[in-house]
């Protein structure tokens, strides 16, 4: 058994190809592009576009010898099949390797066919697709060689450039554009709710459909945009657009008192903080404040309580109010707490 698993060790190290400069390459919007110079050749690297969260990038290759030629491989060969192929190509006698048991190694990504870089050559690779903080890992065993007469190239040396790509992307405008619309709606139905107040001029279920359906809108506009990108579940713009997907379908109505109700009889101002004093209501103004001022995520907990103290204040100075008109028109302590309160919330 040991014996099998050093010969295995020992075939894969044989197999494995190890690089001769490893470099690093970060491209963003703000910096599309970027070139490699090595004594033999330049490699330009360049962001070509952006399709939410995928990178494609060029690579392409500048010979700067005056008199070598560079090879890059599309497939493994046998050193047998490399003396059959046109122009003939055969490895020089300083070359590493036992002779007649030497192998090419290919580039990783796949070509078309062999690829020579005369002198002073630029020659494109195919395009590889990064995604946004991952690492692509380009492998080019770059095969440096000289001409024996016209018909034969003399392998004399082998340099493996080892290319790891990483793209930093902003998303798409598309992308920007429905995250937005989707933050909109659900922002909306957190702040306001369903109201349950049976003077409320829409029921309940009401409420419910208009929102679902405006959800269900949303939803199919982001189905049409995957199908048009012929996106299946496996790539990244269809998972980032499945996400806001994800986000709708998460939305909870909450039921919450509007306070902002005619009552259905008197046709004065009726709402479930009419029973509160002004001093009562300036306290529960100043708890919410409190709540807003000391959670870690003011936005969303000022979000969740707007509704309420809008509420609150609409029963203060509602002149049709029955509790409130009066002592409101006659001022006081309260009343200028209440309305200090109230816009030092909507400042945070």
């Amino acid at each position: 058994m040991k014996k099998i698993l050093v010969s295995l060790l020992l075939c894969l190290m044989a197999t494995a190809v190890f690089a001769d400069e490893q470099k690093k390459v970060t491209l963003s919007s703000n910096h599309d592009k970027e070139m490699i110079n090595l004594s033999y050749c330049n490699i330009f690297v360049n962001l070509k576009e952006v399709d939410d969260g995928v990178g494609e990038v060029s690579i392409e290759l500048e010979n700067l010898s005056e008199s070598k030629v560079l090879i890059l491989f599309d497939r493994s060969y046998m050193e047998k099949q490399v003396k059959k192929l046109s122009p003939k190509m055969q490895f020089d006698k300083t070359f590493g390797g036992t002779k007649g048991k030497r192998v090419i190694d290919p580039c990783s990504e796949q070509l078309s066919s062999v690829m020579q870089l005369r002198p002073s050559d630029k020659q494109m690779l195919p395009s590889v697709r990064v995604e946004n903080g991952a690492t692509k890992v380009v492998m080019l065993p770059v095969y440096i060689a000289k001409y024996k007469g016209s018909k034969t190239l003399i392998l004399l040396e082998k340099q493996v450039i080892e290319l790891d790509i990483e793209a930093e992307l902003k998303p798409s405008a598309e992308y920007v554009d429905m995250s937005n619309e989707c933050e909109e709606l659900i922002g909306e139905i957190s702040r306001t709710g369903i109201c349950p107040n049976k003077n409320h001029r829409v029921s309940v279920d009401k409420q419910k459909e208009n929102y679902q359906e405006r959800i269900d809108a949303l939803k199919s506009k982001i189905d049409g945009i995957i199908s048009s990108h012929g996106w299946n579940s496996s790539d990244s713009g269809y998972r980032r657009f499945a996400e806001l997907k994800t986000k709708l379908d998460g939305v909870e109505f909450v039921e919450r008192d509007c306070g902002n109700h005619r009552a259905a009889v008197s046709g004065g101002h009726k709402c479930s903080y009419c029973g509160l004093s002004l001093q009562q209501i300036y306290h529960k103004l100043d708890d919410l404040y409190k709540k807003i001022y000391s959670s870690g995520d003011r936005k969303a907990t000022k979000a969740s309580v707007m509704s309420q103290v809008n509420a609150l204040y609409n029963c203060c100075t509602d002149t049709r109010c029955s509790k409130h008109a009066s002592q409101w028109r006659r001022g006081g302590d309260y009343k200028n707490k209440i309305v200090e309160r109230y816009n030092r919330i909507n400042s945070l």
